[in-house]
């Protein structure tokens, strides 16, 4: 096997693209006509080619004949690891033009999304299809779906894209300004950018600009498409935007058809319940249910109450639990900011702990840069690598060349739904360097274990257009924002929060030479100085985070005075609930259920009780799936806890 070979068969079997559902001996080579007259190379794999059944259409890069490899058909439907249902439905698998079986049809700067057309419309004239087909697949598999969906081939029924956005823009391959370095150099090896062409455009300049406007297209997806993803890939953010893209700018007849699931997952471990150090049993195969279901409700016509599902189903970590809302952003919008401010002897506090002038530094050498571990990666062939969520003390936090910050033990669970951003104060005795921080959940045993992480160049602090970089001056401190992605994470009761503040994270990122030359040229290195600026004044530097705080609804604690609220059970739930809830003494209490706007949607129990527990149960019957807040009112004190209603 070639060097090429083998490195596509690492990718394929890192991710989650049909290690189970092909067998060497169902498969039937053909060819697949396309409108400039070229074929290409697939395989249809059909237990029965006489008879027509829904076509799933799998379009790849990574050579359809390690598919070939993969184990026996399962002996009954739903029988394998992946939505694989090989009873009910056929499989073609595809070779993009110009790569392996494909490579003799390549034509420079062709549209593949019309072979996803071609490719589609002969499927459905074929004897084994019965007019329906979808498509699936993850990352390069997902985004040519999109590029299918936008010709409209008429058989197309619905998508399934993993891990992937339909748009190419500039922050794909610059984080925060800084180039992804580990990233791009891999997908060049895979076939796709030349690292050459990435880095001659270091700013988010015409030729992006442009790339992003052709491959921004909503308004031509009129398929329904189910988009997975997962909070420790390496575009969570931008999955998130593309679904509301579709949902606000689709066409309206299929705006309501989507669905996005968000689990705990990498980009390569979709539905697995190892990642990285940590287990999510919790979301183990449910990628795959999902995919099958919505493939039984659309090609196969099977009333499966598909459409009644949440619009967006996320995982909450940390609390590990399967959570819904009926649009993030609006989820998110109603949360409030927490913020924690840099404080003396690595303290992460709610407060301001000193007015007085603070700063600590970091000091930054190229030739010695802080090292990955873990967090989204892809990686070289024969590259062993950490990835996802890893223990960061012995490998980055024991190095002289990193500032720690940690919050005290939390004296309740603190819950984290959206982006992350980390305002610092910088200053430096070079004209260029970076700043990056690592986020990370600290366990009661010490483990730090990383969640999300970014980075920002300095000279990129006020934006990414050419007009905006400018080297900054030696001593002078510049306020920067490194913002890092989207995630829904609870840190419970006796964890603690950190960040790691570093000035490289390198290989993920390049190590910048602080030399303040022009970007990503070889030259000469220089040690740099960093300083961490934190006081009472000017340079609040700060963690903020998006916590549960619902507008018209104050946050405050669950228990108080002899006054306690108890979690509602079941929880999260689909119809009816109980609430459980003390009083210390006999008086009036109130008990109401509010939405995250604040408003009163529910009026449980007004009245006068004795001391001692009380339940009361809540039909939510009629009210849509969603967050929602309980709060108690008695004896002068308000308790409040969160509840979810998933359907």
């Amino acid at each position: 096997m070639s060097r090429a070979h083998a490195f596509i068969l690492a990718i394929l079997l890192c991710a989650s693209v049909s290690a189970a559902a092909f067998p060497s001996s169902r498969y039937t080579a053909i060819r697949i006509p396309t409108r400039d007259g070229k074929t290409l190379a697939a395989d249809l794999y059909a237990i029965d080619s006489t008879t027509p059944r829904p076509t799933i259409l799998v379009q790849t890069p990574y050579n359809k004949a390690l598919y070939r490899l993969a184990g026996a058909i399962p002996s009954e439907a739903g029988g394998s690891p992946f939505p694989y249902d090989s009873i009910h439905y056929n499989y073609v698998v595809l070779d993009w033009r110009g790569f392996y079986g494909s490579k003799a049809a390549d034509v420079a700067n062709y549209d593949r999304g019309l072979d996803g057309y071609d490719a589609v419309e002969w499927i459905a004239t074929q004897i084994w299809n019965n007019g329906k087909v979808g498509t699936w697949g993850a990352s390069a598999l997902g985004q040519i779906q999109f590029m299918t969906a936008k010709h409209h081939p008429p058989h197309l029924v619905c998508s399934v894209p993993l891990v992937k956005d339909f748009k190419t823009k500039y922050t794909d391959f610059y984080y925060g300004g800084e180039y992804r370095k580990e990233h791009v150099e891999t997908l060049e090896a895979l076939g796709f950018t030349p690292t050459s062409l990435v880095l001659a455009h270091p700013t988010n300049d015409i030729v992006w600009t442009a790339t992003e406007r052709a491959t921004d297209y909503p308004d031509s997806i009129a398929v329904p498409c189910l988009m997975i993803s997962g909070w420790y890939d390496h575009f969570p953010d931008d999955v998130i935007r593309a679904f509301n893209d579709l949902r606000t700018r689709g066409p309206a007849s299929v705006r309501n058809a989507h669905r996005l699931i968000m689990g705990p997952w990498l980009h390569g471990s979709v539905g697995k319940a190892q990642q990285g150090v940590l287990s999510y049993p919790n979301a183990a195969g449910v990628s795959d249910s999902a995919a099958l279901r919505f493939f039984d409700y659309y090609l196969r016509g099977i009333p499966n109450g598909y459409p009644d599902e949440p619009v967006v189903r996320y995982f909450q970590m940390g609390n590990d639990t399967w959570r819904a809302t009926d649009d993030w952003y609006r989820l998110t919008a109603a949360t409030d900011t927490t913020s924690l401010y840099l404080s003396p002897g690595g303290l992460l506090s709610a407060t301001i702990q000193s007015k007085a002038p603070l700063a600590d530094n970091i000091t930054y050498n190229p030739r010695d840069p802080s090292p990955t571990i873990g967090g989204a990666r892809l990686v070289p062939l024969g590259t062993k690598v950490l990835e996802g969520p890893q223990d960061l003390r012995d490998a980055v936090e024991s190095r002289g060349d990193v500032l720690i910050y940690s919050t005290s033990p939390l004296e309740q669970d603190l819950e984290v739904d959206g982006g992350i951003a980390v305002e610092l104060y910088l200053s430096s005795d070079r004209e260029d360097t970076d700043i990056g921080v690592r986020f990370c959940d600290v366990y009661p045993d010490g483990r730090s274990i990383l969640l999300t992480q970014g980075i920002t160049r300095m000279r990129f602090r006020n934006g990414f257009r050419p007009a905006d970089t400018s080297r900054i001056g030696v001593g002078q401190v510049y306020p920067v924002m490194v913002r890092l992605q989207n995630m829904a994470m609870t840190f419970v009761k006796g964890h603690r929060i950190r960040i790691d503040i570093t000035s490289s994270n390198f290989p993920q990122y390049a190590a910048n030479p602080d030399n303040g030359g022009p970007l990503y040229t070889p030259g000469d290195t220089l040690v740099a100085v960093n300083y961490v600026h934190h006081d009472g004044g000017t340079t609040l530097s700060r963690l903020i985070l998006p916590t549960l705080r619902p507008a018209g609804v104050a946050i405050n604690p669950a228990s108080a005075a002899g006054y306690r609220l108890e979690p509602n059970a079941p929880n999260p739930f689909a119809s009816s609930t109980s609430i459980s809830f003390a009083l210390p003494s006999a008086g009036h209490a109130m008990l109401a259920i509010f939405d995250l706007a604040g408003a009163r949607v529910a009026d449980l129990f007004d009245g006068e009780l004795e001391a001692g527990t009380h339940a009361v149960a809540w039909n939510a019957d009629g009210f849509p799936a969603g967050r929602y807040i309980c709060r108690l009112n008695a004896g002068g004190v308000t308790l409040n806890r969160p509840m979810m209603i998933v359907r």
